[in-house]
């Protein structure tokens, strides 16, 4: 069930979302730059020794991390089809599939290119975040960075993925900081370049979600990280919940 690793050598193959500093060949600029920052954006969760589940690997700089970190296993997961991306259906902006699955293609490059040249042993499995099959296994840890805020089912998605965690269970998003049960929606019919955000929740609407999960939260930290596109630093709140 497991993607078969890619031999890939030529950068002009790829395209960075993490920046990534790779044996012999230094530093590749991406798009965000969490460099030095793993244990900030999983809230300090210990990862030796136990099984990660990275959700949305993109470029897999978490998956390898925590690898380095000694992980006893890291699957690294990502979507198995451009379709299965939710971007905001705007009207009159027609979703251009070739050219959005190139860029895809380019993305999942980049993680093998990285997974070469770091040697990793992490498994790579492509498919739905709405229906994760209980066949990937069990986790202690599972990793949701950056990308329930981009989906337009979140609840669906984190029932998914809460299936598969036995121990803590890491949420990195923005948040509302309230203990009210909300959501905000972003996308505004005024602005349709931003296609690919579509929820914020507050911290107690994501409480008592994971509450009914079977999850408490144990743990919430804000923390800022460098957005290598736009030069700046931008907050994200990292949610560390732990299997009740």
């Amino acid at each position: 069930m497991f993607a078969k690793p890619r031999y890939i050598d030529n950068l002009d193959d790829c395209y960075f979302y993490h920046t990534m500093d790779l044996p012999t060949i230094g530093v590749q600029k991406g798009h965000w730059d969490l460099r030095g920052r793993f244990d900030d954006y999983v809230g300090g969760v210990e990862v030796a020794g136990k099984s990660v589940l990275d959700i949305g690997t993109a470029t897999g700089f978490l998956s390898f991390e925590a690898e380095a970190r000694g992980s006893a296993r890291v699957v690294s997961f990502d979507m198995s089809d451009v379709s299965q991306q939710d971007l905001v259906p705007f009207h009159g902006r027609p979703y251009i599939r070739e050219s959005h699955d190139a860029w895809v293609t380019k993305w999942k490059n980049a993680y093998w290119f990285c997974h070469r040249l770091l040697n990793s042993k992490s498994e790579v499995y492509y498919g739905d975040i709405y229906n994760l099959p209980q066949d990937l296994g069990r986790f202690d840890v599972a990793i949701v960075g950056a990308v329930l805020e981009h989906l337009v089912d979140p609840v669906s998605a984190l029932i998914s993925i809460a299936r598969l965690v036995t121990e803590r269970l890491v949420v990195v998003t923005p948040v509302i900081d309230t203990e009210e049960r909300i959501a905000h929606f972003a996308p505004r019919a005024d602005n349709p370049e931003q296609n690919y955000t579509w929820w914020g929740y507050s911290i107690g609407l994501y409480r008592e979600l994971l509450k009914i999960l079977g999850f408490d939260i144990e743990k919430i930290s804000h923390s800022n990280y460098y957005h290598e596109f736009a030069g700046r630093l931008e907050e994200r709140a990292t949610l560390v919940a732990v299997r009740i």
